[in-house]
């Protein structure tokens, strides 16, 4: 089994581990060449691969048999790009995966759909004269093609949403950005896997934004959210995945909950960053990462242990809201800790999230102190400290 992996960062290791346990040979493409994936695969290349047309011509010189989109939108639509013209597995249609990963058009989808998002103000293209949006409140401006909350920003009239569209269009590589409501409530993931279009397995993760607004450093599983809105929100991605007819594999959702009330945030289909399965495998057992692989890789997906007992575990990502010269962290988890994953040498610079991250740490339990909702993460005796 011949495998290109699209993708070398940290987050894509636990993806070319899978697929080293199944006895294939993995190249990984990637830019970077210290990538750490670069040290464990069979082969490199050391292009961008979120160059579609390079990725088309690598696939077509390197005869794969399978190729795998890892953790950013940028890997999965060059990837969905490929597989269109060259026929791999694990894909949606073209236009289906363009509509999930693209913000206005996702928006435009739920709207027709009745499915909960915030409202759509207008759109912004660089190059053309702004259009004064009215909204009443406040309103988020948006890339509508980034991930990571790269270029968002939050204002409260029309004049700022301006400005920060020309912020958002130095992150966009379409050159285009959405305005949309803002919503208040708390923040989770509903992460799930799909077979013959029906939900065979899906969770839900507490998530906390604490450094940068619209960036996860901080999350606790399982969730704490209660039964009733998950009920809710389950038949809600039960209705999407029907409506696009999506195709075999994992279907991951952001969201924003509040009272009675939920909006769809964001749904795809890449795989989570930031070592994100990494709570199912030390809560219970679960290899979130070779599930993930599965569907590319023309196999089902390995489900038969999703119902084991559940160890609480928490998540920080470790990052800083000004530069810094890194030197090391400080942790404090009561001996709580699971594994610390390093990703910052000691002496290099730390530029302010949501551009960088020093380590991700997972701990066993959630501290002396119950996990309380609100939009803030509690004040455990946990997490880190920059020194």
């Amino acid at each position: 089994m011949n495998v290109l992996l699209i993708g070398s960062s940290f987050s894509a290791m636990p993806m070319l581990m899978a697929l080293k346990d199944l006895g294939a040979r993995v190249t990984a493409m990637g830019k970077h060449k210290d990538d750490p994936c670069h040290s464990y695969a069979d082969a490199s290349v050391y292009l961008d691969y979120s160059d579609k047309e390079t990725l088309l011509e690598v696939c077509t010189e390197g005869k794969y048999d399978f190729v795998v989109p890892t953790c950013n939108d940028y890997s999965y639509l060059a990837g969905a790009y490929v597989a269109d013209r060259l026929g791999f597995a694990g894909f949606d249609p073209l236009d289906v995966t363009e509509i999930l990963h693209v913000k206005s058009r996702f928006r435009a989808f739920c709207d027709q759909a009745g499915i909960s998002v915030p409202k759509t103000y207008g759109h912004f293209r660089a190059g053309e004269n702004p259009v004064l949006f009215e909204f009443e409140g406040r309103a988020l401006v948006k890339p509508v093609d980034s991930f990571s909350g790269r270029g968002v920003s939050l204002v409260d009239n029309a004049e700022d949403a301006v400005n920060a569209a020309a912020h958002a269009f130095t992150v966009s590589r379409a050159n285009a950005a959405v305005v949309e409501e803002f919503v208040d409530g708390d923040l989770y993931s509903h992460t799930a896997f799909i077979a013959d279009r029906k939900i065979v397995w899906h969770d839900f993760v507490d998530e906390f934004c604490e450094v940068y607004p619209y960036q996860v450093n901080r999350s606790f599983y399982p969730s704490r959210l209660p039964s009733d809105q998950r009920h809710l929100i389950h038949r809600t991605i039960e209705k999407l995945v029907a409506e696009l007819g999506l195709s075999d594999g994992l279907l991951h959702t952001q969201l924003i909950a509040s009272g009675d009330e939920f909006w769809i945030i964001e749904c795809m289909r890449r795989c989570p960053g930031d070592l994100y399965g990494h709570q199912f495998k030390y809560s219970f057992g679960f290899n979130y990462e070779a599930a993930y692989i599965a569907g590319f890789i023309g196999r089902e997906a390995d489900l038969s242990r999703v119902d084991s007992t559940k160890v609480d575990v928490e998540r920080n990502i470790i990052s800083v809201d000004q530069s810094s010269p890194f030197f090391g962290a400080r942790l404090r988890g009561g001996q709580r800790e699971i594994i610390y994953v390093p990703l910052k040498d000691s002496g290099l610079p730390l530029e302010p999230a949501p551009f960088d991250k020093a380590a991700i740490v997972f701990f066993k339990g959630t501290g002396d102190a119950q996990v309380q909702r609100g939009g803030q993460a509690p004040a455990l005796p946990t997490g880190y400290g920059i020194y």
